[in-house]
């Protein structure tokens, strides 16, 4: 009797076992989605999403996941744009005209993004609350010293008030890897919504006549979103054309420009290789010959 009831339970046993394995199994990874809301240099906004799976502890990105944007609520009316994720898992759609006069009436509003549901992966839903920023930049001239002044502003009712405890990045624009105009990474707008960044990188080159871009932003902020504006002004050192160095005879110049003791020195090997081997072959007709006439 004790060893029927033992088979009872190791049969039980194994088919919980086989239940969890198999719902182990049909359960999809888990999809996540970024939603960041974008605004450059005051006009029309824009959207990007990011869609990752987390697999064996690290986050990779998603590709060919539609995403659906709405703003307000998640109705054909409220539809910003759909997106379908690149190989690096992201996507961006600018607001259309048809939601400028929604947009331009409100001091905030509510971003949902909704993905469709594949056979990898079910729907998920991401959800961002964004007040309406305004971003500004100026300079200042004191002492001898270059100051960035940069002035964020929210916008409550029909009024724009100061932003305060806001981290800003104020950099150089650079083509790899931008720059600080001063030794902080960040900067924290004070309770007037103000930043004041001192201008240090003084010798970096710029164009021809030394402008340099210099970028005022916030990065996915959770309450503004990323907000950008840009200035160019003519604070670096210009940049002089060297052509006459580049077109002399040097090693690292253009093959019609090598040296001329290296190209020398090449002809003369080339020269005495085969010279070599043209009286090799000489030597080896004439100990041929002489042996037929042995």
């Amino acid at each position: 009797m004790k060893l029927l009831n033992h088979c009872k339970l190791f049969f039980v046993f194994l088919f919980a076992l086989g239940t969890l394995v198999s719902t182990a199994q049909d359960a999809k990874p888990s999809l996540l989605l970024d939603l960041v809301y974008h605004q450059k240099d005051n006009v029309y906004p824009f959207v990007t999403v990011f869609a990752k799976s987390k697999v064996d502890r690290k986050f990779l990105p998603v590709a060919n996941i539609s995403v659906a944007i709405y703003l307000g609520q998640a109705t054909d009316d409220g539809l910003v744009g759909t997106v379908l994720t690149d190989k690096d898992g992201r996507g961006m759609v600018t607001f259309p005209v048809k939601l400028q006069k929604v947009w331009d009436s409100l001091s905030s509003f509510h971003l949902i993004a909704t993905t469709s549901a594949t056979k990898q992966y079910e729907s998920v839903t991401a959800e961002s609350d964004i007040t309406k920023t305004k971003i500004s930049i100026d300079t200042t001239w004191a002492d001898g010293v270059r100051s960035v002044v940069v002035s964020i502003k929210a916008k409550k009712g029909k009024d724009w008030v100061s932003a305060g405890e806001v981290e800003t990045k104020v950099i150089i624009k650079r083509s790899v890897g931008n720059l600080s105009v001063g030794d902080d990474e960040n900067y924290t707008t004070d309770s007037s919504g103000v930043v004041t960044a001192e201008f240090k990188k003084t010798t970096i080159p710029g164009d021809e006549k030394g402008n340099l871009t210099l970028v005022a932003k916030t990065e996915e902020n959770e309450k503004y979103g990323s907000i950008t504006i840009e200035k160019t002004l003519p604070w670096g050192v210009p940049f002089v054309s060297n052509d006459d160095h580049f077109n002399r005879r040097t090693l690292y110049a253009t093959r019609d420009k090598a040296p001329i003791w290296l190209i020398f020195l090449a002809g003369s090997i080339f020269v005495s290789v085969w010279s070599v081997l043209v009286y090799l072959v000489f030597q080896i007709i004439k100990i041929r010959k002489a042996g037929l006439n042995s």
